[in-house]
């Protein structure tokens, strides 16, 4: 296809897709106006469903009208619904929900064990209903999207934690890729928009699966958009092109596959017919040194969007992007998780708003207790997050905190801040992630910290009459030689602020807190580690606080207070 002619045909997918987007754009442009009545008919649609489910009898849903009344069922968690989807597993209809659940999609399980979430055809709907008007508000925000390619981040596909029932499980347990999120219009122009094939997701060898995916990317001349999840899956991946990028020029100037690379022959086969011999892409790269940062840049001159978690502990590789990338806009994606999707952001729109027309959602403001709903919050308050879903969760806890920040028309606005369930507990201390996060970085502000990594994990050493402890995992920025004893002592003093935790240490409960310095890429080993667990490249969120205890055997370093 020539260059001309291959321009025209990206155009006219991106058109297209637009297009497909607009109605749902529209809608949830009337939705910001019709909040209540927009969320209490979800709510009666999802009740009158499911009324005659296994769920829906115990609950008396037939008898339920209006979010008042809905508060007589009990708020839940995935422990609520093991038995429920143990039955779904061996083969029981109607037990959560009256539709058939087509798979069951296990979490990334960073927090808490790998769960298994049932997935309907109106779950994936109330996805679409975030997503669709996210993507038409791009295109409309930044016209020049219409011009380029897109790349997606698709999730290698690494082993996953798999439990003895999976096997013989009745419905599919995972999707065999991740544009099945996508409507099936969507999928069918990914082809010709996306340049990295969707089957890289069968790719296990992760180096394999990072050399192709900077081998399609670097192929490509007019990228234009770039959506991750984690902005720390991008830095990564960038930080491997120097090391590899004289390979990367060859492979590109003859067509080929490097013989490093572990494939299988059918996916080798698959992956050669889309690479073509491209010299003169090959001849204009040789000119730039990925090896300085500021250079990368060059490779995608046309890059005008990153979408990525920007929110709470993924500041600093959003910061590395920016610095990267400084003529792109880093767009902060919204508040998504495996059971459902809470916020996304809406054009140039500042904040993420509230994904009205998807799910019902309750809020549990968390300084009174009291449950909101999304046309009655405040701006400036903490809510904890309730999720109703057409794929069998009723009055769900997510454990996700978000902060309203604003209002569009009447659409509040979440900023999520952290989770309300990743607690450590070794002795009654009660460390908790936001306590965690917070003591950082006021002493981010007050020593001037810049620390590329940062983790605080328990640790269980000596002999059995040793007290156990913490120690802060920590990385500074290249060039950075902060006091890391006396972070030390003022972490100390910090999360003494926690009763619990400094009643611990007054009785000797705990060890003092250590620091130690981490060698070689944290980042990168602490991704290793949790990929190892089950988890999926692209889904990993970095956490400030684990609860793991394999972290001293994971990172190399020293101690250094």
């Amino acid at each position: 296809m020539s260059s001309f002619f291959k321009k025209i045909s990206v155009l006219a997918a991106n058109c297209l897709w637009l297009a497909v987007c607009m109605p749902g754009w529209a809608l949830f442009l009337i939705a910001t106006r019709r909040v209540k009545s927009v969320q209490t008919a979800r709510l009666r649609r999802i009740l009158r469903q499911n009324s005659k489910t296994e769920f829906g009898r115990r609950h008396r849903f037939d008898s339920l009208r209006t979010p008042e009344d809905y508060l007589s069922v009990p708020l839940t968690d995935y422990e609520d619904y093991a038995t429920a989807i143990g039955a779904i597993q061996t083969g029981h209809a109607n037990v959560l929900t009256a539709e058939p659940v087509e798979l069951l999609q296990p979490t990334s399980g960073s927090t808490t064990a790998s769960k298994r979430i049932p997935y309907t055809r109106s779950l994936q709907s109330e996805f679409k209903e975030a997503i669709v008007p996210w993507i038409a508000s791009l295109y409309l925000a930044r016209p020049s999207l219409l011009l380029g390619r897109h790349y997606w981040s698709i999730s290698p596909n690494t082993e996953p934690v798999s439990r003895p029932e999976d096997t013989h499980s009745r419905v599919r347990v995972g999707f065999a890729d991740d544009s099945e999120y996508l409507g099936t219009i969507q999928r069918l122009l990914t082809r010709l928009l996306f340049p990295v094939p969707s089957e890289i997701s069968q790719v296990r060898n992760p180096r394999s699966f990072e050399y192709l995916t900077l081998l399609f990317l670097c192929r490509e001349r007019d990228l234009r958009l770039i959506s991750v999840w984690h902005p720390s899956f991008l830095t990564l991946l960038l930080k491997a092109l120097p090391t590899c990028f004289e390979s990367l020029l060859r492979d590109i100037e003859s067509g080929t596959i490097s013989e490093a690379i572990e494939l299988t022959p059918e996916l080798h086969e698959k992956f050669k017919r889309c690479l073509a011999p491209d010299p003169k892409r090959a001849q204009k790269l040789r000119r730039i040194n990925p090896a300085v940062r500021e250079n990368i840049r060059e490779i995608w001159p046309h890059l005008t969007l990153i979408s990525c978690w920007t929110d709470g502990i993924a500041e600093p590789w959003r910061t590395q992007l920016a610095e990267t990338f400084p003529h792109t806009v880093i767009q902060s994606k919204g508040l998504t998780a495996t059971e459902g999707i809470v916020s996304f952001p809406l054009g140039r729109i500042p904040g993420k708003v509230c994904a009205v027309r998807s799910h019902f959602l309750e809020f549990n403001d968390t300084e009174t207790g009291r449950i909101q709903y999304a046309w009655n919050l405040e701006q400036g308050r903490e809510y904890s997050i309730i999720l109703t879903t057409g794929g069998g969760l009723y009055r769900y806890r997510l454990h996700d905190v978000v902060r309203v920040s604003g209002f569009y028309h009447q659409v509040p606005c979440l900023d999520f801040l952290s989770r309300d369930n990743l607690v450590s507990d070794l002795v009654g201390e009660k460390l908790n992630a936001r306590h965690v996060a917070d003591c950082l970085n006021r002493l981010k502000q007050t020593m001037n910290l810049r620390l590329r990594f940062a983790l605080l994990a328990p640790v269980l050493e000596g002999s059995e009459k040793a007290s156990p402890g913490y120690v802060l995992y920590c990385q500074p920025e290249p060039g950075d030689s902060p006091d890391l004893p006396d972070l030390a002592r003022r972490m100390e003093i910090e999360m003494s602020q926690n009763y619990h935790y400094q009643h611990a240490r007054r009785l000797s409960q705990l060890t003092p807190l250590r620091i130690f310095l981490v060698t070689g890429e944290a980042s990168e080993l602490y991704r290793q580690h949790l990929m190892k667990r089950g988890m999926k490249a692209g889904d990993i969120k970095f956490q400030v606080l684990s609860t793991d205890l394999a972290w001293s055997v994971v990172f190399p370093g020293k101690f250094v207070a």
